[in-house]
């Protein structure tokens, strides 16, 4: 970035440098893409550790694990648990796995055809990110069982790929930009918007009963808390059998939570 070595390093340096890793083509990610497409089974283990707060044993015997160790993706974390190398690399698997297209792009806004996405921004140019995940989750009921039709796409990690799909689709076009948090914790996926200098921060996961869903949100206040910002969003995919649609606001600490938990369809229903 050609900075003087005079000049102090700041985060608006950060997120320029950033984003240049981010989008722009360079040996080592070149690499890290190419040996993550190399096995089926590596799409399925990445996505687990991401996902979900119980983890995954490290174990060098397990033939995909040690791949992914000798590729420089995975290692192992202080409880013995799988981790993904950086961050950086855990938005690169997410951008490679997601699908460019996924069929449903068409549904992302209300079919009465009023609606864009720079209609949720505010009047002062913030983003009304409670609505914007409002209607994320109108356009997962909207699609139904199609969600379950989108090309080379695990049915755990559809919902996921399709709200990272959806974000990124609304970031470009209000002029913003979008990555994973660099401070994480496993089984976290906190997508960071940055728009108009101003942070927001959906937290994401999969369904892992009361307690976890509970825990999380108070761990998503504390670092809320972290970053000075008093309004967090949170996301969670809800795969059982018998799914149930919550959407609630909260005071954690002080800070207000945004929950929304999203059934994914489980099958295509009968005559359809």
């Amino acid at each position: 970035m050609d900075i003087p070595l005079t000049t102090t390093i700041t985060h608006a340096h950060f997120e320029v440098a950033h984003r240049q890793i981010l989008e722009e083509s360079n040996v080592n990610i070149d690499h890290l893409v190419t040996n993550i497409r190399r096995n089926p089974r590596f799409e399925s283990l990445l996505m687990k550790i991401t996902s979900h707060d119980a983890g995954i044993r490290f174990n060098l015997r397990d033939q995909v694990i040690s791949e992914l160790v000798t590729y420089g993706v995975l290692k192992k974390s202080h409880d013995s648990l799988c981790e993904i190398a950086n961050p950086i690399y855990q938005y690169c698997i997410m951008q490679t796995f997601q699908p460019t297209i996924n069929g449903l792009e068409q549904d992302y806004l209300p079919e009465d055809g009023n609606t864009d996405f720079v209609d949720y921004l505010m009047p002062d140019n913030k983003i009304n990110l409670r609505l914007l995940l409002t209607n994320f989750h109108d356009f997962i009921a909207r699609a139904g069982y199609r969600i379950l039709q989108v090309p080379n796409t695990p049915q755990e990690f559809v919902g996921q790929y399709l709200l990272f799909g959806y974000l990124n689709a609304f970031v470009r076009q209000v002029h913003g930009f979008m990555y994973l948090e660099v401070l994480r914790v496993r089984g976290r996926m906190d997508l960071i918007i940055l728009h108009q200098q101003a942070k927001y921060i959906v937290e994401t996961k999969i369904w892992e009963g009361n307690k976890r869903y509970q825990a999380s949100k108070r761990q998503l206040a504390k670092y809320l808390k972290l970053e000075g910002i008093s309004e967090g969003y949170y996301v969670v995919f809800d795969h059982r059998a018998k799914p149930e649609a919550r959407l609630e606001a909260e005071m954690i600490e002080g800070l207000k939570i945004v929950s929304y938990t999203i059934p994914v369809a489980q099958e295509r229903p009968p005559n359809q």
